[in-house]
């Protein structure tokens, strides 16, 4: 059988969306026309088994999931033919993905700078952590992503990563809180013993402090993992424990007059605030090179923020 577009946007629109029912919405088809789509697509790749039935709702199969890479692919390549074809402005969905740490920078000034310049552009957003990102822009899922990176040698080779600003964390406690050591400056083992406030695991920022204290052979002990800086230093000004936060957090935060930053001889983290995508932007390039302008110059007005603050 011959393979055609519209059964690999419905193959395409399943995979995404998780449902028969939901697909059929997206594409203004009804479900018996979605599933005929499918199994026309699978006739076509030679009898494959794309999807396991088994399971409700169905889920890919291994086999799936690398046809859906190519499929995106192709779907991606045919909106580059048409919009080289019909010329105009840009129009469609980007899809855009934001580390959890950065979620209310980029969607605050920098989202709407790229709708104000580019209106018929319309972006799909999705906050997860960076790891995560990575793969989804490695597979396609994603056209680009900002995250947070400790170490190039978590980005694959097959994905670009630019860096357009830097964040730094560190660790705050209570301003009463008392740390009892001899020293003026304080290491990791007079923190032995301290409570900590921190993300659920994923979060690099945990990662790093982990490390940390497996090199020292230290128990880190963690009493609460929540998601929301806010939340986490108004734990952190009550005496609930330590935190680990980037320092641009601490000087906006309403507590930050109860807070005090730790300097420790042995632990000094930051991370870069990197723009990530694929090899070939294509007709996106001048709305993600545009998203990334702005992401940069908000990231240059934060670190001269936190200069003066300092």
């Amino acid at each position: 059988m011959r393979m055609n577009i519209p059964d690999i946007e419905a193959f395409v629109a399943l995979a995404e969306t998780g449902s028969v029912n939901r697909a059929a919405l997206r594409l203004n088809l009804t479900q018996p026309a979605v599933t005929r789509r499918i199994q026309s697509f699978e006739a076509a790749m030679g009898g494959a088994v794309l999807l396991d039935r088994r399971s409700k709702p169905s889920t890919l199969t291994p086999e799936g999931r690398r046809v859906l890479e190519s499929c995106r692919q192709v779907l991606k390549a045919m909106a580059e033919l048409k919009l080289n074809a019909l010329g105009g402005p840009l129009s469609g969905e980007i899809r855009l993905g934001i580390a959890h740490g950065l979620a209310e920078r980029a969607l605050d000034g920098p989202i709407d700078a790229l709708r104000q310049r580019f209106p018929s552009i319309r972006p799909r957003v999705i906050s997860h952590w960076t790891t995560w990102l990575i793969e989804q822009v490695r597979n396609g899922t994603l056209d680009c992503a900002v995250g947070l990176v400790a170490d190039d040698s978590t980005v694959p080779s097959s994905i670009h990563s630019t860096a357009i600003g830097i964040e730094r964390i560190v660790v705050v406690a209570a301003s009463e809180a008392v740390i009892s050591s001899p020293k003026r400056c304080l290491s990791l083992r007079d923190l032995a013993g301290s409570d900590w406030i921190l993300n659920p695991q994923g979060c690099g920022y945990r990662d790093a402090i982990q490390r940390a204290f497996d090199q020292t052979s230290i128990p880190l002990r963690i009493v609460a993992e929540v998601f929301g800086h806010d939340l986490q230093l108004s734990l952190v000004s009550r005496g609930a424990g330590l935190g680990l936060v980037p320092r641009r957090h601490i000087n906006n935060s309403p507590y930050r007059r109860r807070l005090r930053v730790l300097k420790l001889t042995d632990f000094d983290f930051q991370v870069a605030i990197a723009m990530l995508h694929g090899g070939t932007l294509g007709r996106l390039a001048p709305v993600i090179e545009h998203f990334q302008s702005a992401l940069r110059t908000d990231a240059e007005g934060n670190a001269n923020g936190a200069s003066l603050r300092s």
